[in-house]
């Protein structure tokens, strides 16, 4: 089940983008590794284009562990690379993953995690929300600040070796 669901759109209203590479699995071997990339998405408008194109940006994360996440396979296996949004759900700022949680410490408000989320981070800069993309029960999860959710997935899957986004999980900001 995804972070958000909303029943009340018709599938003609919702977004829509194309498949788009993210990485070649051999980029995301190390625990922690990322590769940042941009999803193109396109919402339905009732103009002579008939669509607006907007940019997502995004990060896959390796992690060390597998959890069930609901981009991959509706969360139904599970998996050790979990791709999100960078949209802050607070108020749509641009976050960053952060591999070295002390950067975070240092650089967010001071926040220190409880040992067990002493790994790499999502950060945002602006009002200072922290996620922890690696928690087992809720990727994502938020640790700190002001974001009501943690962000949106991606929806995912590999293709012969190369992760590939097929859509993003609906939704607006908060």
């Amino acid at each position: 089940m995804l972070h958000g669901k909303l029943p009340h759109l018709t599938e003609g209203d919702l977004p829509k983008g194309e498949p788009s590479s993210v990485a070649a699995l051999e980029e995301l071997q190390q625990p922690w590794s990322s590769k940042f990339f941009v999803f193109t998405q396109k919402y339905p408008q009732y103009t002579p284009e008939r669509a607006k194109a907007a940019a997502v940006p995004g990060v896959a994360i390796k992690l060390p562990w597998k959890l069930s996440s609901p981009g991959y396979k509706a969360g139904k296996e599970p998996t050790d690379i979990v791709v999100f949004s960078r949209i802050c759900p607070h108020v749509g700022c641009i976050f960053n993953y952060v591999p070295n949680w002390r950067e975070v410490t240092a650089g967010h408000g001071g926040y220190v995690p409880p040992e067990v989320r002493r790994h790499g981070l999502l950060a945002c800069p602006c009002h200072l929300s922290i996620f922890d993309p690696a928690d087992r029960e809720v990727p994502g999860r938020v640790l700190s600040g002001p974001a009501p959710r943690p962000p949106r997935c991606f929806i995912y899957e590999v293709r012969d070796g190369v992760l590939v986004a097929t859509g993003l999980e609906p939704g607006g900001i908060a």
